[in-house]
Protein backbone atom coordinates (compact mmCIF):
# COMPACT_ATOMS: atom_id res chain seq x y z
CA UNK A 1 0.00 0.00 0.00
CA UNK A 2 1.49 3.63 -0.81
CA UNK A 3 0.37 6.97 -0.38
CA UNK A 4 -1.79 8.80 -2.63
CA UNK A 5 0.31 11.89 -2.31
CA UNK A 6 3.69 11.21 -1.95
CA UNK A 7 3.87 7.69 -3.10
CA UNK A 8 5.63 6.43 0.21
CA UNK A 9 5.10 2.70 0.97
CA UNK A 10 3.15 2.23 3.72
CA UNK A 11 2.71 -0.60 6.91
CA UNK A 12 -0.55 -2.45 6.67
CA UNK A 13 -3.21 -0.25 9.03
CA UNK A 14 -1.43 3.48 9.37
CA UNK A 15 -4.13 6.16 9.26
CA UNK A 16 -1.63 8.52 8.05
CA UNK A 17 0.87 8.68 5.35
CA UNK A 18 4.26 9.29 8.03
CA UNK A 19 6.21 11.68 5.75
CA UNK A 20 3.70 14.07 4.22
CA UNK A 21 0.88 13.34 7.05
CA UNK A 22 -2.13 12.74 3.95
CA UNK A 23 -4.58 10.06 5.41
CA UNK A 24 -4.85 6.72 4.12
CA UNK A 25 -8.27 6.14 2.94
CA UNK A 26 -9.66 2.73 4.39
CA UNK A 27 -6.55 1.33 6.16
CA UNK A 28 -9.38 -1.40 8.24
CA UNK A 29 -8.93 -2.78 4.87
CA UNK A 30 -7.26 -6.28 4.61
CA UNK A 31 -5.33 -6.62 1.34
CA UNK A 32 -5.81 -10.19 -0.42
CA UNK A 33 -3.35 -11.93 -1.79
CA UNK A 34 -2.47 -12.06 -5.04
CA UNK A 35 -2.28 -15.15 -7.03
CA UNK A 36 1.41 -16.07 -7.30
CA UNK A 37 2.63 -15.74 -11.38
CA UNK A 38 4.51 -19.03 -10.94
CA UNK A 39 3.77 -22.25 -9.80
CA UNK A 40 3.78 -23.11 -5.46
CA UNK A 41 6.38 -25.52 -6.00
CA UNK A 42 8.70 -23.18 -7.49
CA UNK A 43 9.52 -21.83 -3.63
CA UNK A 44 10.76 -24.71 -2.71
CA UNK A 45 13.35 -24.91 -4.78
CA UNK A 46 17.04 -23.84 -3.80
CA UNK A 47 19.94 -23.68 -4.98
CA UNK A 48 23.05 -25.08 -2.80
CA UNK A 49 25.09 -22.55 -2.16
CA UNK A 50 28.72 -24.42 -1.65
CA UNK A 51 27.37 -26.07 -5.12
CA UNK A 52 27.55 -23.07 -7.28
CA UNK A 53 30.26 -21.52 -5.36
CA UNK A 54 32.27 -24.96 -6.21
CA UNK A 55 30.96 -24.45 -9.76
CA UNK A 56 32.19 -20.84 -10.14
CA UNK A 57 35.31 -21.84 -8.76
CA UNK A 58 35.46 -24.15 -11.20
CA UNK A 59 35.20 -21.71 -14.30
CA UNK A 60 37.86 -20.44 -12.90
CA UNK A 61 40.02 -22.77 -12.64
CA UNK A 62 39.59 -24.31 -16.16
CA UNK A 63 40.60 -21.04 -17.90
CA UNK A 64 43.63 -20.70 -15.68
CA UNK A 65 44.90 -24.45 -15.81
CA UNK A 66 44.20 -24.51 -20.06
CA UNK A 67 46.40 -21.22 -20.69
CA UNK A 68 49.40 -22.69 -17.96
CA UNK A 69 49.24 -26.12 -20.38
CA UNK A 70 48.89 -24.29 -23.52
CA UNK A 71 51.97 -22.18 -22.78
CA UNK A 72 53.88 -24.49 -21.39
CA UNK A 73 53.40 -26.85 -23.93
CA UNK A 74 54.42 -23.78 -26.79
CA UNK A 75 57.24 -21.89 -25.11
CA UNK A 76 58.63 -24.56 -22.54
CA UNK A 77 58.03 -21.64 -19.71
CA UNK A 78 55.43 -19.41 -18.16
CA UNK A 79 55.44 -16.00 -20.41
CA UNK A 80 51.87 -15.16 -21.54
CA UNK A 81 49.73 -17.44 -19.06
CA UNK A 82 51.13 -15.59 -15.73
CA UNK A 83 48.97 -12.44 -16.73
CA UNK A 84 45.73 -14.23 -17.83
CA UNK A 85 46.55 -16.53 -14.48
CA UNK A 86 47.30 -13.60 -12.44
CA UNK A 87 43.72 -11.79 -14.03
CA UNK A 88 41.85 -14.59 -12.94
CA UNK A 89 42.94 -15.27 -9.45
CA UNK A 90 42.96 -11.63 -8.92
CA UNK A 91 39.48 -11.23 -9.81
CA UNK A 92 38.15 -14.33 -8.11
CA UNK A 93 39.90 -13.17 -4.87
CA UNK A 94 37.67 -9.92 -5.38
CA UNK A 95 34.63 -11.07 -6.40
CA UNK A 96 34.15 -14.50 -5.68
CA UNK A 97 36.23 -15.27 -2.06
CA UNK A 98 33.59 -13.37 0.10
CA UNK A 99 30.57 -15.61 -1.14
CA UNK A 100 32.51 -18.28 0.97
CA UNK A 101 31.70 -17.00 4.08
CA UNK A 102 28.06 -16.51 5.44
CA UNK A 103 28.27 -12.63 6.32
CA UNK A 104 31.18 -11.22 4.25
CA UNK A 105 32.90 -8.28 5.99
CA UNK A 106 33.64 -5.71 3.56
CA UNK A 107 36.25 -4.27 5.94
CA UNK A 108 37.81 -7.44 5.93
CA UNK A 109 37.65 -8.00 2.23
CA UNK A 110 38.29 -4.94 0.56
CA UNK A 111 41.72 -5.14 1.77
CA UNK A 112 42.01 -9.03 0.81
CA UNK A 113 40.72 -7.14 -2.97
CA UNK A 114 43.44 -4.26 -2.84
CA UNK A 115 46.47 -6.83 -2.01
CA UNK A 116 45.11 -8.91 -4.62
CA UNK A 117 45.52 -6.28 -7.23
CA UNK A 118 48.61 -4.63 -5.93
CA UNK A 119 50.97 -8.31 -6.01
CA UNK A 120 49.24 -8.45 -9.61
CA UNK A 121 50.88 -5.43 -10.59
CA UNK A 122 54.06 -6.56 -8.89
CA UNK A 123 53.71 -9.78 -10.75
CA UNK A 124 53.33 -7.28 -14.06
CA UNK A 125 56.13 -5.12 -12.88
CA UNK A 126 58.36 -7.52 -12.69
CA UNK A 127 57.90 -9.68 -15.52
CA UNK A 128 57.74 -7.10 -18.08
CA UNK A 129 61.11 -5.12 -16.41
CA UNK A 130 59.42 -1.86 -15.59
CA UNK A 131 60.97 -0.26 -12.35
CA UNK A 132 57.00 1.89 -12.10
CA UNK A 133 55.94 -0.62 -8.93
CA UNK A 134 56.89 1.11 -6.52
CA UNK A 135 56.82 5.43 -7.87
CA UNK A 136 52.91 4.49 -9.27
CA UNK A 137 51.35 1.00 -8.87
CA UNK A 138 52.01 0.75 -4.98
CA UNK A 139 51.45 4.04 -4.11
CA UNK A 140 47.87 4.08 -5.95
CA UNK A 141 46.83 1.34 -4.25
CA UNK A 142 47.88 2.53 -1.00
CA UNK A 143 45.97 5.66 -1.97
CA UNK A 144 42.34 3.24 -2.57
CA UNK A 145 43.00 1.36 0.44
CA UNK A 146 43.17 4.94 2.37
CA UNK A 147 40.26 6.06 0.61
CA UNK A 148 38.26 3.52 0.64
CA UNK A 149 38.48 1.54 3.72
CA UNK A 150 37.43 4.19 6.03
CA UNK A 151 33.93 5.14 3.90
CA UNK A 152 33.29 1.25 4.27
CA UNK A 153 33.72 1.06 8.06
CA UNK A 154 31.83 4.44 8.86
CA UNK A 155 28.98 3.82 6.82
CA UNK A 156 29.05 0.08 8.08
CA UNK A 157 29.57 1.38 11.98
CA UNK A 158 28.61 5.06 12.13
CA UNK A 159 25.30 5.61 10.53
CA UNK A 160 22.36 3.45 11.70
CA UNK A 161 19.22 5.05 11.75
CA UNK A 162 20.59 8.51 11.08
CA UNK A 163 20.81 8.34 7.24
CA UNK A 164 21.83 12.06 7.07
CA UNK A 165 25.40 10.27 8.12
CA UNK A 166 26.25 9.09 5.07
CA UNK A 167 25.86 11.82 3.25
CA UNK A 168 28.30 13.89 5.03
CA UNK A 169 30.73 10.25 4.90
CA UNK A 170 29.92 10.14 1.12
CA UNK A 171 30.54 14.05 0.74
CA UNK A 172 34.12 14.33 2.24
CA UNK A 173 35.24 10.72 0.45
CA UNK A 174 33.68 12.01 -3.11
CA UNK A 175 36.18 15.30 -2.40
CA UNK A 176 39.10 13.30 -0.92
CA UNK A 177 39.21 11.59 -4.49
CA UNK A 178 39.08 14.70 -6.69
CA UNK A 179 42.15 15.92 -4.32
CA UNK A 180 43.51 12.39 -5.02
CA UNK A 181 43.90 13.55 -8.87
CA UNK A 182 46.19 15.71 -8.43
CA UNK A 183 48.21 13.13 -6.53
CA UNK A 184 47.56 10.71 -9.44
CA UNK A 185 48.83 13.07 -12.17
CA UNK A 186 51.98 13.60 -10.28
CA UNK A 187 52.69 10.12 -9.63
CA UNK A 188 52.62 9.63 -13.60
CA UNK A 189 54.94 12.41 -13.81
CA UNK A 190 57.39 10.54 -11.46
CA UNK A 191 56.85 6.76 -12.81
CA UNK A 192 56.59 7.75 -16.74
CA UNK A 193 58.01 11.62 -16.85
CA UNK A 194 54.36 12.64 -18.24
CA UNK A 195 54.68 16.02 -17.91
CA UNK A 196 52.08 18.07 -15.36
CA UNK A 197 49.45 19.72 -17.42
CA UNK A 198 46.79 20.35 -14.39
CA UNK A 199 44.60 18.22 -16.10
CA UNK A 200 43.65 16.88 -12.57
CA UNK A 201 41.74 20.18 -11.53
CA UNK A 202 38.82 19.43 -14.19
CA UNK A 203 37.62 16.23 -11.83
CA UNK A 204 39.35 17.94 -8.63
CA UNK A 205 36.44 20.81 -9.63
CA UNK A 206 33.34 18.63 -10.73
CA UNK A 207 34.17 15.82 -7.16
CA UNK A 208 34.69 19.02 -4.94
CA UNK A 209 31.14 20.60 -6.03
CA UNK A 210 29.34 17.26 -6.12
CA UNK A 211 30.88 16.62 -2.53
CA UNK A 212 29.75 19.91 -0.94
CA UNK A 213 25.99 19.32 -2.73
CA UNK A 214 25.60 15.91 -0.66
CA UNK A 215 27.10 18.26 2.70
CA UNK A 216 24.58 20.45 1.56
CA UNK A 217 21.51 18.22 1.42
CA UNK A 218 22.57 16.44 5.11
CA UNK A 219 22.34 19.83 6.67
CA UNK A 220 18.58 20.62 4.74
CA UNK A 221 16.40 18.33 6.43
CA UNK A 222 13.24 19.87 3.71
CA UNK A 223 15.41 19.28 1.31
CA UNK A 224 16.80 15.28 2.30
CA UNK A 225 12.76 14.99 3.14
CA UNK A 226 12.38 16.48 -0.58
CA UNK A 227 14.97 13.47 -2.15
CA UNK A 228 13.55 10.75 -0.42
CA UNK A 229 9.84 11.32 -1.09
CA UNK A 230 10.88 11.58 -4.76
CA UNK A 231 13.65 9.22 -5.32
CA UNK A 232 13.19 7.24 -2.35
CA UNK A 233 17.18 7.63 -0.82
Amino acid sequence: MYCVNCGVELQKGVSACPLCGTRVYHPEIQEKPEALPYPRYAEDETVSRSGALFLVTFLFLLPLCLCLVIDLKMHGAVTWSGYVSGGLAALYFCFCLPFWFQRPNPVIFFPVAVAALSLLSLYICLKTGGHWYLPFALPLTGLLLLLTEPVIVLLRYTVGPQRHRALYILGAAIMALGLSMVLLEFLLKLAFGIPMRWWSLYPLTALVLIGLLLFITGLNKPLRDSMHKRFFI
